[in-house]
């Protein structure tokens, strides 16, 4: 395909196959073409998503084990031996053909394009485990492969160990003397030692080998002669037994010859959706996403995949949709990069690649033709206009709707006006056809086709005219000037040719030339302008967003020192009301004088009502939802006047009143106090104090063992009031059997206490009569 050639499609094979970790799917890159079937195109690009995701969130087994044996399962299929080599090679795919299906078949729902294959990878466990068992990675058959085996190679070592302790003696012993060396030498599989010639015949052996001086003969004893032959003829009888395994693993691998043909094939299939997951990943491509209507595509932030990616200018262009583009511009401005990079990004999205942009979209195209640069054949004597010539007549015959033409300097190579009007009309007769055109041209009679013919758009690559110099920027909607005498003299031709040049334009051409430049000075201020209003409504945004966040930041703070404040004085009230009760009780237990008492209470019951009178001040009341009839039930939410926490309502009102519980604290609040709370508040955390935290933190039961009457009797007090305090329902004394005095003095006290509803003595697992458990009202 021309196509592929001129666009350089097969760099990215090249790169593709990197990426292969087999050298079946190596081979199925090279061989990579693009698809033009609608539907072939999105299970490309679905099954290269799978790969790319599962990349991204799993790790993927490697295929790198599963090497091309297929010649050698077929030779086994057929009843060849092979070697322990290819044997252990086999071993090697089966198992990662195996860890692959494995993982296909886990990840079902997430891969429905991949996981199909899974059933085509062999999973012959029995078969791997045996080769493994059998052959080290080398190929060498394993002592353990069978017990024959390992008997003949136990031998073997024996038989060496028994020749090299026989020969070291003819070393070491009373005829080292008759050696030339001390040492002994292996010649053609024998043990010899080196005699002196002329002690030719007082050592009885086989000479194998002579010295080049000839003063020393390698000779192997008799004695070790006998040995040697033993160990021939162990290594023949274990020569034979590795022959039979390596025939008897041969036919288990035939044996399943055409599963691991078919499972190689379909794992090198695999290898490629996730090689091309790879070099989307490398390229930082993106995924193509798909566009209603025929033949489309628009690339935002693309660049050329063999350009460098830290240099090229991102590309930002939209054809198709009965829409073809003309690119005008500077040579040497980007005009043939763009065309190549949009060629090469719809033979990559229709091959199931990821191109390099932020985003693509994509209706696929029925054809890709390419006629971009030099077409002159000197094999076939065209010229350069001939040869493009040749190729867009090809195209024309063979046009399909929905194709895409690429074009570069269409109608270039020949009198301008005779090309300018070709082009015209080889242009007008592809969109005629339903082709999608991408060209690029200097001829200013095809600007104004392309702006006065429907379906057809002018761009422009951008030139800077301050530095007289490209910017590689397409910009869409309008022609650019060829800047041809600018460039000129940029390059050095002297300013007088230049100006001859300028003057044999003529005034039309000249004001034309003007008018482009100032069109092209125009659109970059207007774009220029636009990126810095993009710019300040982005900052204003960034704004608008702290401040709200401010806002909000001031808000919370707001009522967190509101709530922060409703903790300290709620938690203020909690302790003048709880030193109150302490100290009541505390009174109710010390006989003095009535009058005392009576003053005594009176005080206290004033300092309750300041309390209530600083709540009623200084506790914001919450708003309130109305209390309907038979709205405050039990277990109903409230919040009460004077209060910053919510309660629970513990009974059903009665007689106007209401038992509440708020924290460990219970209280009977008059039904006017209440409003309905909207959810519970968590327990606000109140001030250090050491009544309180006898409150909060009263244990459910006392030890009075080995206490005296009196000091029982006051630490039982104390608790059974803090345990009030707390709430608590029930508790458990333990004063032990014994004489029963503390039990007594236990009960005594409870069968007085106003607060205990009852009390009994302990169950067998809470104690017996050594315990006694008492319930509180």
């Amino acid at each position: 395909m021309h196509a592929l050639r001129v666009l350089e499609f097969q760099a990215i094979q090249s790169r593709l196959q990197h990426h292969c970790e087999t050298t079946l799917g190596a081979a199925q890159a090279e061989a990579l073409k693009p698809t033009f079937e609608y539907k072939e195109v999105w299970t490309q690009l679905d099954a290269t998503q799978e790969a790319h995701d599962a990349l991204s969130r799993h790790s993927v087994p490697s295929l790198r084990g599963a090497r091309d044996q297929r010649q050698a399962a077929q030779r086994a299929g057929k009843g060849g031996a092979l070697g322990g080599a290819e044997l252990y090679q086999i071993g090697e795919g089966l198992a990662a053909m195996r860890q692959m299906r494995s993982f296909l078949e886990a990840q079902k729902e997430a891969m429905p394009r991949l996981s199909p294959y899974a059933a085509s990878l062999p999973q012959k466990n029995r078969v791997e485990d045996v080769l493994f068992l059998s052959l080290d990675p080398d190929g060498t058959v394993r002592d353990d492969a069978s017990p024959t085996l390992a008997t003949q190679r136990q031998k073997k070592k024996s038989a060496a160990s028994r020749i090299v302790e026989r020969i070291q003696a003819y070393i070491s012993g009373k005829t080292r003397d008759l050696l030339s060396d001390p040492i002994y030498t292996v010649r053609d599989g024998r043990y010899v030692i080196p005699l002196k010639a002329e002690n030719r015949g007082k050592i009885r052996g086989i000479v194998h080998d002579t010295s080049a001086s000839g003063q020393t003969i390698y000779l192997e004893p008799e004695d070790v002669l006998q040995l040697g032959n033993a160990l021939r003829e162990i290594e023949a009888a274990e020569r034979v037994e590795i022959q039979r395994i390596l025939t008897s693993l041969s036919e288990q691998v035939g044996a399943i010859a055409l599963d691991i043909i078919a499972g190689l094939e379909v794992a090198a299939h695999i290898d490629l959706q996730f090689a091309k997951a790879r070099l989307g990943f490398e390229m930082r491509g993106t995924m193509p996403q798909p566009t209603q209507g025929k033949a489309f595509i628009q690339i935002q932030g693309g660049r050329h995949p063999l350009l460098d990616p830290e240099t090229a200018v991102p590309l930002e262009i939209a054809v198709g949709k009965g829409k073809s583009v003309l690119i005008t511009g500077p040579n040497t401005g980007g005009k043939t990069v763009s065309i190549k990079t949009v060629g090469l990004f719809v033979l990559m999205a229709q091959s199931g690649l990821m191109p390099p942009a932020v985003h693509v979209r994509l209706a696929p195209f029925t054809q890709v033709w390419a006629d971009i640069g030099d077409e002159q054949s000197l094999e076939q004597s065209l010229s350069t206009f001939s040869g493009h010539i040749k190729n867009i007549a090809e195209a024309l015959r063979t046009l399909k709707d929905g194709a895409l033409i690429l074009l570069d300097e269409v109608g270039a190579g020949t009198d301008p006006a005779e090309g300018a009007a070709l082009a015209k009309a080889i242009l007008e007769d592809m969109a005629r056809q339903g082709a999608t055109v991408l060209a690029s041209t200097h001829y200013g009679e095809l600007k104004a086709f392309a702006y006065n013919t429907d379906g057809f758009e002018n761009a422009a690559m951008e030139f800077d005219s301050k530095t007289l110099r490209p910017t590689y920027r397409l910009m869409m909607g309008a022609p650019g000037a060829s800047h041809a005498l600018r460039i000129a003299e940029r390059y050095g031709i002297p300013k007088p040719v230049v100006e001859v040049a300028r003057e044999g334009l003529g005034d039309q051409a000249q004001d034309l030339a003007l008018m482009m430049e100032r069109l092209e000075q125009s659109q970059r201020q207007a774009r220029l302008a636009q990126s810095e209003a993009d710019k300040r409504s982005e900052q204003l945004k960034q704004a608008e967003k702290k401040a709200g966040r401010k806002l909000a930041e001031a808000e919370e703070i707001r009522q967190n020192a509101h709530a922060k404040a409703n903790e300290v004085i709620e938690a203020a009230l909690r302790e003048i009301r709880l030193e109150a009760a302490r100290l009541f009780e505390e009174l109710k237990r010390q006989p003095s004088d009535g009058a005392v008492n009576q003053k005594v209470r009176k005080g206290l019951k004033e300092l309750d009502e300041v309390g209530r009178d600083f709540a009623q001040e200084f506790v914001p009341r919450r708003e309130r939802k109305e209390l309907a009839a038979g709205a405050v039930t039990r277990g109903a939410t409230v919040r009460i006047d004077g209060y910053t926490q919510t309660g629970t309502v513990l009974d059903d009102p009665r007689e106007g009143k209401v038992p509440v519980q708020i924290g460990p604290l219970k209280m009977t609040v008059p039904l006017g106090a209440l409003a309905l709370a909207d959810r519970p508040t968590t327990a606000l955390k109140p001030r250090s104090s050491v009544q309180l935290h006898k409150a909060t933190h009263a244990v459910t039961e006392i030890q009075l063992i080995q206490k005296r009457a009196e000091e029982a009797k006051r630490d039982l007090e104390r608790f059974i009031d803090d345990a009030m305090l707390a709430g608590l329902d029930t508790v458990r004394i333990v004063h032990g059997k014994g004489e029963g005095i503390l039990r007594k003095v236990t009960q005594d006290y409870l069968r007085s206490h106003p607060g205990i509803a009852s009390f009994r003595d302990g169950e067998p697992g809470e104690g017996g009569a050594g315990a006694t458990v008492a319930v509180f009202k």
